[in-house]
């Protein structure tokens, strides 16, 4: 694959990714009413059918981002041609499928959403992870990447283990003697430490993308 369709695949899977979650925010109204913040609702609610208004956006552009994201990543084991490389990019193609099943399988459908999302973000690290190695390592070849570019690596791979830890260092919370009423929404804090975590990993990624883009 020649560098122009590597940056053509790129530009177009990253500016679908971007489309297809900053469009539905304008439309957002959750079950309280509430617009949508980044600090506290997650991704995936802009895709949740029947609550997020443009929630046919959110899904569709991820299936076709993932979708075109996938001859990409393959482009960048290729450019590389390490075995770091390609590890990255095993990583990759785990982690842009990831992305389409989350479009296949919204919040509504909890169970598969969630080891969807869950394949994304945890691929989503390793990829990071391989390719600011092959970044590190490379020999002069074929790329030529500047090791500069990879402090977005390290910024990428940072947030997305940040996600993916805060979890753990969370306490189990004691059972309360009377559950609250199920008819009743509870009221959402103003800022929530994981989804803020998880726009850190989209953000954080989307500068990874446009740098390798225009890197390699």
């Amino acid at each position: 694959m020649t560098h122009s369709m590597l940056r053509i695949f790129g530009f177009t899977g990253t500016g679908l990714i971007l489309l297809a979650v900053i469009l539905p925010l304008f439309f957002y109204h959750g079950k309280q009413g509430e617009r949508f913040s980044m600090l506290n609702h997650y991704i995936s609610e802009l895709g949740e059918v029947g609550v997020s208004r443009a929630a046919w956006i959110f899904n569709t552009g991820l299936i076709l981002a993932g979708l075109v994201m996938l001859p990409y990543v393959v482009g960048l084991g290729s450019a590389f041609s390490s075995l770091l490389g390609w590890l990255g990019t095993a990583a990759g193609i785990t982690a842009v499928l990831g992305v389409a099943a989350v479009g296949v399988f919204p919040m509504n459908n909890l169970q598969a959403h969630t080891i969807a999302a869950t394949t994304y973000f945890r691929a989503g690290l390793v990829m990071v992870f391989f390719f600011g190695l092959a970044i590190f390592f490379q020999t002069g070849g074929k790329t030529g990447v500047p090791q500069s570019a990879n402090s977005l690596s390290l910024i990428a791979f940072l947030a997305y283990a940040a996600f993916l830890l805060w979890p753990l260092t969370k306490k189990k919370e004691p059972e309360q003697a009377e559950p609250p009423d199920p008819l009743q929404e509870p009221e959402r804090p103003r800022v929530l430490a994981l989804p803020t975590l998880e726009w850190l990993v989209f953000f954080s990624t989307i500068l990874w993308l446009f740098g390798m883009i225009f890197f390699i």
